[in-house]
């Protein structure tokens, strides 16, 4: 949805606006949420700060275009849906799989 909101603010068309929608979604399908600890620090925050880059990159690269492209937005909604579906638990936020559990916080002392 960044994607799509820089790109209409850059003064793109519907289409073009679509399809750095559709583009900034379809890079993202399958990654898993594998919060360190439970937390949403490691790795999710870093994720954010790259996607919003890419959502800038996104709406360049569709202005730049005619804003003809082969895959609906809605296509990879239902697609992302799918994925989601497929993915195995331990990698939705369960903090069971994936980089949750390769490292561990060290316990904290009371103070």
């Amino acid at each position: 949805m960044a994607a799509a909101a820089a790109a209409q603010m850059m003064g793109g068309s519907i289409r073009q606006v679509e399809y750095a929608a559709e583009m900034g979604l379809e890079h993202h399908l399958g990654l898993t949420c594998d919060p360190v600890n439970g937390l949403v620090q490691i790795p999710c925050i870093e994720r954010n700060a790259f996607a919003a880059t890419r959502a800038l990159d996104c709406a360049t690269f569709a202005l730049y275009s005619d804003g003809s492209h082969r895959i609906s937005f809605d296509e990879v909604v239902r697609v992302m849906a799918k994925t989601g579906r497929d993915l195995p638990h331990v990698y939705r936020e369960t903090a069971e799989g994936g980089l949750a559990i390769v490292y561990r916080f060290p316990p904290t002392k009371p103070q």
